[in-house]
């Protein structure tokens, strides 16, 4: 049970290691305020306030960046320079929250002492964990035996990656091939007749493909074994890299194109997500009433009613449909001018995007920037239709419209395991600058990864993303 779930036992220990570092910092402010070493007016009880305040303070932004949820899959690198871009903005926000604040007594002496420290301690803490992870890899929690698929040079690349990398636990113990591309000599290379027996020999429990492309290229039989095995299979080559990039989601170890299903806590996780979604849904409607009350009215004038737009929708081509509303953006006969100007389509596969769409009106081109045509979704969420963060919904007749193959939505089912949302890794990336098969292997990764803390921080990045407007048309 405790190999099986490591991963959420790690980012425990990472959220422990961080509090224990900033423990630390503060005791290093009490010494030298006690000694005398910095004169100091801020007493033991506003200290020990500020230091539970900074906690907590510093760990939901921990919470927000994805720091712990993606600690897992990061080597040393990648986690100092996530931990400093997090103690950067935390100082930010205190020092902002202090001069907000009066009623705070803590000086500039106290202040710099424990930012100062801070930093050092905190790059202690995170050598310590790696330590801690080496040691607890030695017992075999966070490791994973695991074979390479690939015909080329790509194949080895990605043994020599996670070779240089043993923190992150993945032991390649072979490659697999189709054409005898690979070059022989650091590991068995196997066929893909010999997939079954090798997975019990070697009790491999991943896969990973060198080739997005595996989708829609004969490559099923791979998730048919995968499912059988119960192990995940995972596509992880520099496209899918890159990819992440632009999502700002660094994980090393790529994008899981199936996993095996943990029912127990997939109802929990499915339970705590509906809760959130209604509680975080009637809130936002809520603040943003106002805003729902002036598009109303700007709509009214520059075009009359319907002031909504129905549309049917699915997460996955043959998956289960819903009416989406949208605040109606476009002229009323939009559909019927569609075919007028599909020839000028910007974007791919199921996809239909203009970026000077002559059927969008003032007000909605205005609203489509800010994605507040959006809004209405959320009773789309309160219905249970949608969640706040999930796949983007597609419309029903664009699936009609996608020239992947048959083999491409089969690899890709699982993208309707979970609710379409409002917001999504598409939408923090680029929304309309993000293509089709992109956005796709976007939502792959977060139905693998989905939790409350995902959700928290994709939200957070949604703010930024909308605000300026990014990719959208």
């Amino acid at each position: 049970m405790l190999k099986r779930n490591w991963k959420i036992v790690f980012v425990g220990i990472s959220i422990l290691f961080d509090l224990l570092a900033i423990g630390l910092a503060a005791l290093l402010v009490e010494v030298t305020r006690q000694s005398g070493v910095f004169p100091t007016h801020s007493t033991a009880e506003s200290l020990r306030i500020g230091g539970i305040f900074f906690s907590v303070l510093f760990v939901g932004l921990g919470i927000m960046m994805g720091v712990y949820r993606g600690s897992f899959h990061q080597s040393l690198r990648l986690q100092m320079l996530q931990m400093t871009r997090k103690y950067v903005y935390a100082i930010l926000l205190s020092l902002a929250l202090i001069s907000f604040l009066n009623s705070v007594q803590i000086d500039r002496h106290a202040l710099t002492v424990f930012f100062s420290s801070l930093f050092f301690t905190l790059v202690l803490s995170k050598l310590a964990l790696r330590g801690v992870n080496r040691l607890f890899q030695r017992f075999g929690l966070g490791v994973h035996p695991s074979l390479v698929v690939g015909d080329d040079d790509s194949a080895a690349m990605i043994f020599e990656r996670f070779s240089s990398l043993p923190d992150l636990g993945y032991q390649i113990k072979g490659f697999i091939t189709k054409n005898g591309g690979i070059k022989r000599g650091l590991h068995p290379v196997y066929h893909y007749d010999e997939l079954d027996g090798v997975i019990k020999k070697k009790s491999i429990d991943r896969i990973f493909v060198a080739s997005p492309e595996m989708v829609s290229n004969g490559y099923t039989f791979l998730r048919d074994v995968s499912k059988k095995h119960s192990i995940k299979l995972k596509v992880l080559s520099p496209q899918a890299e890159q990819l992440l990039d632009i999502a700002r989601v660094y994980d090393i170890a790529g994008i899981t194109l199936m996993s095996p299903p943990r029912y127990h806590i997939e109802a929990a996780k499915q339970f705590l997500k509906r809760a959130f979604d209604i509680v975080g849904s009637l809130c936002i409607l809520l603040m943003l009433s106002p805003i729902f009350a002036a598009t109303i009215i700007g709509i009214y004038i520059e075009t009359g009613r319907p002031f909504f737009f129905l549309q049917k929708r699915s997460a996955i081509k043959g998956g289960k449909e819903f009416y989406f509303i949208k605040f109606r953006s476009m002229v009323n006969n939009a559909d019927e001018l569609k075919e007028s100007i599909l020839h000028h389509n910007q974007s791919d596969g199921a996809l239909f995007k203009i970026k000077n769409d002559p059927r969008i009106t003032k007000v909605g081109r205005f609203i489509r920037k800010y994605s507040i045509d959006e809004l209405p979704q959320l009773f789309n969420v309160l219905k249970g239709d949608m969640s706040l963060v999930g796949p983007r919904p597609l419309p029903v007749s664009d699936f009609c419209k996608a020239k992947e193959p048959e083999e491409f939505w089969e690899a890709v089912k699982d993208r309707a395991s979970v609710k379409p949302g409002m917001t999504g890794l598409w939408q923090i990336s680029g929304r309309s600058d993000i293509k089709f098969n992109d956005m796709i292997l976007l939502d792959l990764y977060y139905v693998e990864n989905y939790s409350l803390l995902f959700d928290l921080e994709i939200l957070f990045e949604t703010i930024p993303a909308v605000v300026f407007g990014k990719g959208a048309y």
